[in-house]
């Protein structure tokens, strides 16, 4: 439950002297991450946001609660900030700033230009590569051109002798390929965008977020200010009671769930995403709201989602708290949830976590590769961790992953993880279970940039210059995806020796 906390100065270490209030009981805190509480300097009150309102309460010296709950704006209201008269608070609105009067209770909206421009790069080059995987051939062409304009393909033709261009006839052109569920944590800096990239992942998608934080960091990347995969995001999880992850927000009412999904519509995001409390007629009324708008919806639910016409399903088992049972376990797999899928023609997600010890213990070398100096030092251990776990049954999930393709739902790499590796472990997933090479190509490539709607996955005349550069053919060994040694994003072409050494520079502005 997101109640307030007041942890004590002195006294025990071991939280036994912390208080914890409700001032509202029975009622959460929207969300942990922007939600407050935030106590006003002359220490007489605490704002914070409920039912997506800004809401204020006095309390005691102390923090303890000393009256109730007062409601002070209708609209939306976000990120909370006292002046230090402790009269004023400043708050977002869906897309503009606004100054509250918390006596008079005037409202005055702070006039802020926060548009920007797409960065698209100027002029052409061509790029001469030995070998072709294009995404929708199931062999390689050889010795083939790519000639890019900007940030798009423009044609793609056999080498042309004697033409200006990069030559590369070593490397393998392939499509760059879609993280179709990870999650960016901007803790974790601009390091992050640029490992993505080194393992050859050009756009991710992220199914859940603080608000506001993926806005900027969209924006941040489609400007060219930080170098980083192109990115599909949500917003804050739209959850029931006693959310858990700070990106989730606890919604209470239908009022406060079109509250919350107007947020989404005005704030230009990618994707709604039901959580796992969140109550059936909420997560029907979400689904519907995409529907009208054109913004696709998914959850960790299968059933009954799939009656309101729920677009895509995240994860093989992950959790429910509302008293569905599982997708599957790892040594079984469940015909109902097949049919389910199937009759659905949703999109489905794997996100094969166990995969990853598997990964490791077939490719130990793989933890001492240089792109795991971009991560941080908890995300490291993490890993080594899971190369230690003993092997787990998987046939339940490999089952239900290839009746799944068999029956014609879309699978699309994602992880749930914020490493590169992890995708990578993925597609060495599906290759155990009994995808070719192509097959799990298409599942990083073409079929996620289908879901996105986006003009990506494939190596053609048209389409976004994403394209990853690599030593071997990946549809003779899908292991080669991961020997990158160049990267194009959006036109724009990166060395590994740049991405993992921070030289890969912005885009001038």
């Amino acid at each position: 439950s997101n109640q307030l906390l007041v942890m004590s100065a002195a006294g025990p270490t071991d939280g036994s002297a912390d208080k914890w209030y409700s001032p509202v009981p029975g009622v959460s805190l929207d969300s942990r991450g922007s939600g407050g509480p935030v106590w006003s300097p002359d220490g007489k009150r605490m704002a914070a946001i409920y039912s997506t309102q800004l809401a204020i309460f006095p309390v005691s010296k102390d923090g303890a609660p000393t009256g109730p709950v007062k409601h002070v704006t209708e609209e939306t209201a976000s990120s909370p900030s006292w002046a230090q008269d402790s009269r004023h608070i400043l708050y977002l609105s869906n897309d503009k700033f606004k100054i509250l009067d918390v006596d008079s209770g005037a409202v005055q909206t702070v006039p802020l230009d926060l548009t920007y421009r797409q960065f698209v790069p100027k002029g052409s080059y061509v790029l001469h590569v030995g070998k072709l995987v294009d995404g929708t051939s199931q062999t390689a062409k050889n010795d083939m051109d790519i000639v890019i304009s900007g940030n798009r393909i423009k044609s793609v033709q056999p080498h042309v002798a004697g033409r200006k261009a990069i030559d590369l006839p070593d490397l393998t052109a392939m499509p760059g390929m879609i993280e179709a569920h990870t999650h960016r944590e901007s803790n974790m800096g601009e390091r992050q965008g640029r490992a993505f990239l080194s393992w050859g992942i050009t756009t991710i998608r992220n199914p859940g977020e603080l608000p506001y934080e993926a806005v900027e960091d969209r924006e941040a990347g489609d400007a060219g200010i930080r170098v980083q995969p192109r990115m599909f995001n949500t917003g804050y999880l739209l959850d029931g009671s006693r959310p858990y992850y700070k990106t989730s927000v606890a919604i209470s009412s239908e009022a406060q769930m079109d509250r919350e999904l107007e947020r989404s519509r005005i704030l230009g995001f990618d994707l709604l995403k039901g959580y796992v409390r969140l109550p059936d007629p909420l997560l029907s009324r979400m689904i519907k709201f995409g529907h009208r708008f054109g913004i696709p919806s998914t959850s960790h639910e299968l059933f009954p989602a799939v009656f309101d016409g729920q677009d895509s399903v995240e994860h093989q088992g992950a959790t429910s708290r509302r008293g569905y049972s599982l997708k599957n376990t790892f040594n079984r797999s469940y015909d109902d949830v097949m049919q389910l899928m199937s009759h659905a023609k949703i999109s489905l997600t794997p996100t094969v976590f166990p995969g990853m010890t598997a990964f490791l213990t077939a490719n130990p070398q793989m933890m001492s590769d240089p792109r795991l100096a971009l991560d941080p030092p908890w995300l490291k251990e993490q890993m080594a961790a899971l190369a230690k776990r003993p092997l787990s049954d998987e046939s339940g999930i490999a089952k239900m992953v290839m009746d799944a393709q068999k029956a014609g739902v879309r699978i699309v790499a994602g992880t749930d993880e914020m490493d590169g590796m992890y995708y990578q472990a993925e597609l060495y997933s599906y290759i155990q279970f009994g995808m070719t090479p192509y097959e799990a190509l298409r599942a990083a490539t073409v079929t996620p940039a289908e879901l996105l709607q986006l003009d990506a996955g494939s190596i053609q005349p048209g389409k976004l210059a994403d394209i990853v550069l690599v030593e071997g053919n990946p549809l003779d060994d899908i292991a080669n995806t991961r020997r990158v040694k160049r990267v194009i994003t959006n036109g724009r072409m990166f060395t590994i020796e740049d991405l993992l050494n921070g030289n890969a520079k912005n885009a001038p502005h």
